[in-house]
């Protein structure tokens, strides 16, 4: 199956400042902004949550083992390894290397011979061979990413707890929300969560949700991530009956199964797949158990974007009568993403969240992030569309700069102002934030 859909020059990598007069509110909305239904201020396009905590029951669960195994000696290693998981690279690929050892072997041996002005011996040229070989292997040693699973044992677990959780927990309730925004009546009854780590997915579902979830069903390779997680949910303690009925864990995903899940989730997981190949198999497994809504979450890294951008591609290049499906956020097309063409800037969020309040204080962060959620089935025909800002909103005074991405796979910039829109579209553009949608056509 090819991977990438082929594109024309039409999708340009910069962004275009749009010279049409008709940008205006979407006309199905008109009314209600005149009847007061919504205000510019909180628009429809708007997030709903603009920052988020760990509920507190959650948060006491985490403190209790915190405590318990004496975490706060071990918070220095979690701020490294913090810093180590959003500098992280993707794993150099089959022939990347060789590809790159033979130009810097052809650059060293012109090097090391464009003097040589006699005839070598033979033993003369082996001795050369062995010099241009060790330079290369010390050239190669120094510039090649050495990529490496990460081995979650206990202690490493209880340093991603302390790092992560809170960030993760309140990215995903802002994607969730996207759904349930969208979709007001939606009810999941089943979520699998591939990647599960310390639980951020099943908390998040089930702050959402509370009510409709019947089967939950946890991946993640570390038996240690298992144990973690399960302990956080029966409130830190041993003796404790797991709350949740029809709740699943497993350390590597079923072979082989026909049961589907309305929503399957793949959260920061991507990145211990040693090659694209072994990304895409996987995706393919999470595609063929989905029943409505395959999320992927990365950080916001270049890498992290590449990861949720190529899986995006090989959903939506799928043909649409086999088991096809559609962008249902953050991006408005199915098109090539075009902050992808740009190769400069990954197409990313920022989320702010309530850390826990350990080792000191809670203080309010944030994280950069990368998304999409996929819908089964074709793209509805009353979809609106709107475009997504996908960079922070210059406010001036009188205008606002809006950066879009468009459901013609287009990044456009427009100046929204006083003098040129009319008062609800102007007010909306001013009070929307990166990673909303303007709901303008």
């Amino acid at each position: 199956m090819k991977m990438f859909r082929k594109f024309n020059l039409r999708f340009i990598s910069s962004f275009h400042p749009n010279h049409t007069k008709t940008v205006a509110i979407d006309s199905n909305l008109r009314e209600s902004f005149e009847n007061n239904e919504f205000k510019p201020r909180k628009h429809p396009g708007t997030a709903r949550i603009k920052i988020a905590s760990i509920p507190p029951e959650i948060q006491k669960a985490i403190m209790i083992i915190l405590k318990d195994t004496n975490a706060k000696a071990m918070y220095q290693e979690s701020v490294q390894l913090n810093n180590y998981l959003k500098s992280r690279l993707l794993p150099p690929e089959e022939g990347d290397i060789d590809l790159k050892a033979e130009k810097v072997y052809k650059n060293v041996s012109k090097q090391m011979t464009s003097d040589l002005n006699k005839e070598l011996s033979n033993e003369e040229k082996e001795q050369l061979n062995k010099k241009i070989q060790s330079k290369v292997f010390n050239i190669l040693k120094k510039n090649i990413y050495r990529w490496a699973n990460i081995s979650y044992d206990k202690p490493t677990c209880l340093q991603y707890l302390m790092i992560r959780a809170a960030p993760e927990y309140a990215i995903l309730v802002r994607i969730l929300d996207e759904i349930k925004k969208k979709l007001p009546d939606y009810k999941p009854r089943s979520f699998f969560d591939f990647g599960s780590g310390v639980g951020t997915g099943t908390w998040a579902m089930n702050t959402l949700w509370p009510d409709n979830l019947y089967e939950y069903f946890s991946v993640d390779t570390s038996s240690h991530m298992n144990e973690l997680a399960r302990l956080i949910l029966c409130q830190g303690k041993d003796n404790v009956q797991m709350p949740l009925k029809g709740f699943f864990q497993r350390q590597f995903l079923p072979a082989s199964s026909d049961i589907k899940y309305n929503i399957v989730l793949s959260a920061f997981s991507l990145f211990e797949m040693p090659t694209l190949k072994s990304r895409l198999e996987t995706i393919q497994k999470l595609w063929n158990k989905t029943e409505d809504f395959l999320i992927i979450v990365e950080n916001g890294s270049n890498a992290g974007f590449k990861i949720v951008n190529d899986a995006r591609e090989f959903i939506l290049n799928m043909p649409k009568s086999k088991n096809g499906g559609y962008a249902f956020s953050p991006c408005p097309n199915d098109v090539i993403c075009p902050r992808y063409l740009e190769q400069q800037t990954p197409c990313n969020f920022l989320m702010k969240y309530v850390s826990l309040p350990f080792p000191s204080k809670q203080e309010v962060s944030a994280d950069i992030f990368s998304y999409v959620i996929l819908r089964k089935g074709e793209r509805p025909s009353d979809d609106s569309q709107w475009p997504r800002i996908v960079r922070a909103p210059i406010v001036r005074s009188g205008h606002t700069i809006c950066r879009l991405c468009t459901a013609q796979g287009e990044l456009k910039e427009v100046i929204f102002s006083k003098g040129k829109h009319d008062q609800t579209t102007y007010r909306c553009a001013r009070s929307s934030n990166w990673g909303d949608e303007l709901p303008v056509k």
